[in-house]
């Protein structure tokens, strides 16, 4: 898993995405992040999962998307279906901690955790996908809502506006805040907490909570990230997605 740091300390797995500054999301990122909660799920009590100093993740790698084929796209948006409601289903409780960014696919991971610590100071959250020409994916749009509810949600993908971590908490969408250099320690300890619970009576307690999310999203999930697909590989959605992929490509490298 060259794209995913795996450290197992207390009974418990730290997932670390480290595929790059930005952590991008192509299907061997997502399909490695896999593997890892299935690690998690098969031989620890938790799992912390965390990225880099300057992004958790920056949503999908754009550059790398639009040199795929339709196919291989429709591939991705059901690897990361698969990813989101894996992690969502797992018995073992899993706490997101983020020290960057997390964007667009970045955010939906980050939402599927039971737990969510994030850093002050310039860490941004959100689902700017609807700028870039194309809906928020099916099981980021359901999560979001689940979590944040509608009134919030709604905003947020409509706009594809980001958020400060620091107003994360009164979103719904984060948990606690701290200075980055303790954050990832608190979210560890919030683990080891969580660690210690009867396992059957957490794992009931998740199931009670998302089980029927989860059943719904498996239910829709076919028809919706066929629509995605659909709408991605149009003309419109084409330039447009181009013409955000130079637009980063500008910011990177210092052009306006």
């Amino acid at each position: 898993m060259s794209n995913i740091l795996c450290e197992r300390e207390d009974d418990c797995l730290r997932i670390r995405l480290a595929s790059g500054t930005a952590n991008a999301l192509t299907t061997a990122v997502i399909r490695d992040l896999a593997q890892a909660v299935a690690e998690a799920n098969r031989g620890a009590r938790g799992a912390m999962l965390c990225g880099g100093q300057k992004f958790f993740c920056n949503g999908l790698d754009l550059d790398w998307a639009l040199s795929r084929s339709r196919e291989e796209i429709k591939e991705m948006f059901h690897a990361l279906a698969d990813l989101i409601l894996a992690m969502l289903e797992s018995p073992v409780p899993i706490v997101g901690a983020i020290r960057g960014h997390a964007i667009g696919g970045g955010m939906a991971i980050y939402l599927a955790c039971d737990y969510r610590y994030a850093a002050t100071g310039h860490v941004l959250i959100g689902k700017p996908e609807i700028l870039l020409g194309v809906p928020n994916p099916y099981y980021g749009d359901r999560l979001l809502r689940f979590v944040a509810g509608d009134f919030v949600a709604s905003d947020m993908i409509y706009t594809g506006k980001l958020v400060r971590a620091e107003e994360g908490p009164a979103l719904n969408l984060v948990h606690a805040v701290g200075p980055k250099a303790e954050i990832e320690v608190a979210a560890w300890q919030r683990l080891l907490f969580l660690r210690d619970l009867a396992p059957e009576a957490f794992r009931e307690s998740k199931r009670m909570r998302l089980g029927k999310f989860c059943a719904d999203l498996r239910e829709q999930m076919p028809a919706r990230i066929a629509r995605q697909v659909e709408i991605w590989s149009g003309a419109d959605a084409q330039a447009r997605l181009r013409a955000g992929a130079e637009r980063l490509k500008r910011r990177r490298s210092g052009g306006r």
